[in-house]
């Protein structure tokens, strides 16, 4: 997720069970990935609304939590031009400060209802639904709102166009 998010930067992440919301485009989500083992216990549960997460290397959480951008939702197209360039539904899709990217190859999804499509802000550079596919609604864990440490970098995530 950088320049967004470093590594090693702390946010705070809500719970749907916690505070009601919707997920929406250009919001930042932390979920189950889709290739990992979850059980989705009572306990894990409990444990998962107690944290706060941590931005780490991909041998974190064992590879089970990313964090990534929400580009679609149920029911939208994500089309993706070569020159790095995201349409959502025809709308450009455009986050500050982050590099489109290089070339990539031209792709639109349809997004399952229920489910969404996210990428990562370092677009050269991330696994993201381009690779693993849509996201299940039921993966969500919660959604980043703030960075809240290191403290000199709080801010409200919320850095869509």
């Amino acid at each position: 997720m950088e320049p967004t998010l470093k590594i090693d930067d702390r946010v705070l992440v809500l719970k749907n069970s916690i505070v009601e919301f919707d997920i929406k485009s250009g919001d930042i989500v932390v979920f189950h990935n889709i290739n990992s083992k979850y059980s989705d216990s009572i306990l894990r549960q409990y444990l998962d609304e107690l944290q706060i997460w941590r931005i780490n290397d991909v041998d974190s959480q064992e590879n089970s939590a990313l964090i990534k951008r929400v580009v679609g939702v149920g029911g939208d197209v994500v089309d993706i031009f070569e020159n790095g360039e995201v349409f959502v539904n025809n709308e450009k899709f455009t986050i500050l400060n982050i590099n489109e990217g290089v070339t990539f190859k031209k792709e639109t999804f349809v997004i399952p209802d229920n489910e969404i499509f996210v990428l990562g802000d370092n677009r050269p550079n991330s696994q993201d639904s381009r690779y693993i596919g849509t996201i299940p609604i039921s993966n969500i864990i919660g959604k980043a709102s703030y960075l809240i440490y290191p403290f000199e970098n709080f801010k409200k995530l919320d850095d869509r166009r």
